[in-house]
Formats: C-alpha cells, sequence, structure tokens
C-alpha cells in the first residue's frame, strides 16, 4: 500500500519544520508495576486495558523460552500500550526456545516501547524483533534491537505498508534478515537520534526501504554490509530524506553496488555525509551512492568512498544510470575506483549549483559516458 494521506504528509513536515522528536519521553511515576518475572509480563500485556501503561521491573532480563502462539513471543498488540522499560532486557532464548520473533503490532495496535531492549528475536518469516501490520503504529524510544534475526524482511524491525513507526534515540546493531538488516519498511518512518550499526542483509545492511515515505534525521548508518546491494540502505520506493546525518564506513560485497545507499527511488541528503563507504564485488559501481532514480545531494559531503573490486569496478563517488542527480552545494571529493572514473559515472547529465568534483583517483569524470558540467580530470 502507497502512503497518500495528508495527515502522513503533515506529520512528516512537522518534524522537517521544527526538527524535534516525535517521540518525547514518557512521564514516569504511574502505570501498572510489572515484576521481573516473564509469566507476569505475558499476563499483564494479554490483560492491561487499551490505554495503558506497564512499567517493567528495573534493569530486569525477561527470558521468552516458547513462543506465546504461532511465531510471537508475546501477545500480538491489538491495542494502545506504553511500555516502559527502565533499562530492562526482552530475550529470546536461543539456546532452547524455537524460532520466534519478539512483539508482533497488529492492525489495531499501537506500541510505544521506552527505554527497552529487544534482544535475539528470530522469525521464519518477516519481523525479527518486532513485526508491525499494515495500519498498525509502533513508537520507540531509547530502545535498543539487539541481535536479532528474520529470514525475510527486516531483523530488527519490519513495518509493513500503510503502517508508521516513529523512532527516536535508539539503536539497531547486529541484526539481520534477508532484505533489512536493522529495519525494512513498507509504511511511514521517521527517525530521530538513530543509530544503526554492524547490520547484515542481502540487500539494505541497515535499512530496505521498498515502498513508503521516510524522514531519517540525525541517523547514523555505520560499518553495516550487504551481500548484494545497499551496504548502508537500500531505496527501492517512495520517497526518503537524509537530514543532518551520516552513512559511514558501509560495505556492500555486490556487483549491483551502492556501498552506503543504493537508490531507485526518489532521495534528498540535506547536510548529510556519505564517506568511507566501500562496493569490493567484482565490476561494483558507486562505492558512495549507486543511484538510477531521483537524487538530490544538498549541502552534503560524498567523501573518500571506493569501489575497489576487480574487473569494471567504477565511480568510488556516484554512479549514475537512468537517474536524475542535482548536485546543489556539494562536493564529491577523495573517492576512489578501480577502473576510470573514480568521482563520477554518469549517462545523463547532472545539475550543478555551486559544487565540486575534485581530488578523485583515478579520475575525476574522465571515462564516463557523460562529463558533468564544470567537472575537470
Amino acid at each position: 500500500m502507497r502512503y497518500t494521506t495528508l495527515s502522513g504528509v503533515a506529520a512528516l513536515a512537522t518534524v522537517l519544520v521544527n526538527g524535534v522528536s516525535t517521540v518525547p519521553a514518557v512521564a514516569g511515576g504511574s502505570g501498572i508495576p510489572v515484576p521481573c518475572d516473564t509469566t507476569a509480563l505475558t499476563n499483564a500485556i494479554a490483560t492491561a486495558p487499551a490505554g495503558s501503561t506497564l512499567v517493567l521491573a528495573r534493569r530486569c532480563t525477561y527470558h521468552l523460552t516458547t513462543a506465546y502462539s504461532g511465531d510471537d513471543g508475546l501477545p500480538p498488540i491489538d491495542k494502545q500500550l506504553i511500555i516502559e522499560g527502565q533499562g530492562s532486557t526482552i530475550v529470546r532464548d536461543g539456546l532452547t526456545a524455537g524460532a520466534f520473533r519478539i512483539f508482533h503490532v497488529t492492525s489495531t495496535g499501537d506500541l510505544r516501547l521506552d527505554d527497552l531492549t529487544i534482544r535475539g528475536g528470530n522469525a521464519p518469516t518477516d519481523g525479527g524483533g518486532i513485526l508491525v501490520d499494515s495500519s498498525g503504529k509502533l513508537k520507540l524510544y531509547k530502545t535498543a534491537l539487539d541481535n536479532n534475526h528474520a529470514d525475510g524482511l527486516g531483523g530488527g524491525v519490519d513495518v509493513a505498508g500503510g503502517a508508521t513507526a516513529y523512532i527516536s534515540r535508539s539503536q539497531f546493531t547486529f541484526n539481520n534478515a534477508g532484505e533489512g538488516g536493522g529495519l525494512q519498511s513498507d509504511g511511514t518512518v521517521t527517525t530521530d537520534g538513530v543509530v544503526f550499526s554492524r547490520n547484515f542483509a542481502a540487500d539494505g545492511g541497515a535499512i530496505a526501504q521498498e515502498e513508503g515515505d521516510a524522514v531519517y534525521r540525525n541517523t547514523t548508518l555505520k560499518n553495516n554490509a550487504s551481500g548484494n546491494e545497499g551496504g548502508g540502505i537500500d531505496i527501492e520506493g517512495q520517497t526518503a530524506q537524509f537530514i543532518n546525518s551520516k552513512i559511514i564506513n558501509n560495505t556492500t560485497a555486490g556487483a549491483n553496488g551502492g556501498g552506503g545507499i543504493y537508490n531507485a527511488a526518489s532521495l534528498t541528503l540535506i547536510k548529510t555525509e556519505v564517506s568511507g563507504n566501500v562496493v569490493g564485488g567484482s565490476n561494483g559501481k558507486g562505492g558512495g551512492i549507486f543511484d538510477q532514480g531521483t537524487l538530490v545531494v544538498r549541502d552534503s559531503s560524498v567523501d573518500r568512498n571506493s569501489a575497489n573490486g576487480s574487473g569494471n569496478s567504477q565511480a568510488g563517488g556516484i554512479y549514475n544510470i537512468f537517474g536524475t542527480v542535482t548536485l546543489d552545494r556539494s562536493e564529491v571529493n577523495n573517492n576512489a575506483s578501480t577502473t576510470a572514473p573514480g568521482g563520477v559515472y554518469t549517462d545523463t547529465q547532472f545539475t550543478v549549483n555551486r559544487s565540486e568534483i575534485r581530488h578523485n583517483i583515478p579520475t575525476n569524470c574522465d571515462g564516463s559516458p557523460v562529463i558533468v558540467t564544470g567537472c575537470v580530470g
């Protein structure tokens, strides 16, 4: 389901204009206390009235050894519910437990998690840590998704088409999946102050966005990896924006390219750094960015990336084919590739405004079918 509602657009605009987290902290001191006992946690989630706040035992570890039902470790969330973690962890015990995710937010669910770690989920389908069905709502604040796995989509979190997720001051680490090692989304996603680190997938090491719209603000994708494309992020549709963000030191081993970013949709980078990313596969393209959609790079840098695989590995900076690219007050510098050009390869002319392409090796643009306006050597 593609995102078209005006209310969703307004929500995204609020984040863009105001620059504040959409998930403010919940005031403590009230709610239903849940003792440090897994059965008590399960019962509390199952029986809590809609609109309740569950307050977990401080720094407790809740161990899940069996699924509640089907592929779900805890009762499905089909109502509005807040869980204040108080530094606690909910973990699937991998040595004894079967394969199941931790949380499942249904189409009528609205779940908010604060100050909590979700660890060790193992979904045989989608959403290793958390699955959000269409029309479901998820809010994460100071929440860690760690070491979760999905055979399909979204090792940490999978957001279905028509669902929404607001994620603030959270971390995604060591998650893995077929697509979207940390996060996979077909819905509407907003992040603010989130770090994706050391996640892995075949496509989209940190994030895979197949549909929907996303705004990633103050968000860092670092040291993630993929087997085919998009070591940091694989964007296939509709729109995505990175604002005041960093996409650094990600890697893809595939020839499809995009050590940092693989874009086949509409992507805008604003005050964002894309650096240190690598496409290492034979004939790999676009160490920093592989683009075949619409790309706008504004007040941003694409620096020190590389396409260092064997064969015809090109464009350590940006590789564009059949796409549209605008460079606005930005730089593509100090990138490298095995075969020229080292900076920018493109089959269509860029729109360039006060930008530079310099100090790339073996060339800046020479070897490209089209030489970007103002690019020399």
